[in-house]
């Protein structure tokens, strides 16, 4: 998409079969679930396995997505394909190693879990956002892009980024306006 595109659902290029949005779904989503593998400490190498399985699942199960009313966000849907997987790989390594009471306690608790912190929610918000911007970065003009992170991220004024960046300070504004919308739309697609 370019900086002037209309928001088009990355789901629905998605489920065209469009590369490019399969491809930012996953740059999108994958840290996300290898957090969620981590939180049940599942080791690195066996987390990218379970991220390779929940993209399958996804894929095969993408075209039914929102077709009920019962389904939430697409992080929400994520979520459900992330722990049926993370299940089913806990429980293949609790046939192949034996588990202590401790270990058996953590992954029953695990097991039973049905909400996730504010923190944790919090912190996967961010890493939406940061994997996000790292997606339509390429879309503006590095000027841009500074005036954009000098304002927001640093909390520089318009008036001074615009002097170091040869702009107006109007110039800056519809700068950082214009990429908030779009990382706005990115963030709203999912």
């Amino acid at each position: 998409m370019g900086p002037n595109s209309t928001s088009i659902s990355l789901i629905d290029h998605a489920r065209e079969g469009q590369p490019k949005a399969w491809s930012d779904l996953v740059c999108l989503y994958a840290p996300l679930v290898a957090r969620w593998c981590q939180q049940y400490k599942i080791q690195s190498c066996d987390a990218d396995d379970v991220v390779q399985e929940v993209f399958i699942s996804v894929s095969r199960h993408l075209v039914s997505y929102g077709q009920t009313s019962t389904e939430n966000s697409f992080r929400g849907w994520l979520w459900t394909i992330a722990r049926s997987k993370i299940m089913d790989h806990l429980r293949k390594r609790r046939d192949l190693i034996p588990l202590d009471s401790q270990m058996l306690g953590e992954w029953m608790s695990f097991e039973m879990e049905h909400e996730r912190s504010m923190a944790e929610m919090r912190d996967d918000l961010q890493l939406l956002v940061a994997q996000a911007l790292s997606i339509i970065r390429n879309d503006f003009s590095p000027r841009s892009w500074d005036a954009f992170w000098k304002t927001v991220a640093l909390g520089e004024a318009a008036g001074q980024v615009g002097e170091d960046l040869g702009m107006t300070s109007a110039a800056v504004c519809m700068c950082r306006a214009r990429i908030l919308r779009r990382l706005r739309e990115t963030l709203e697609e999912f």
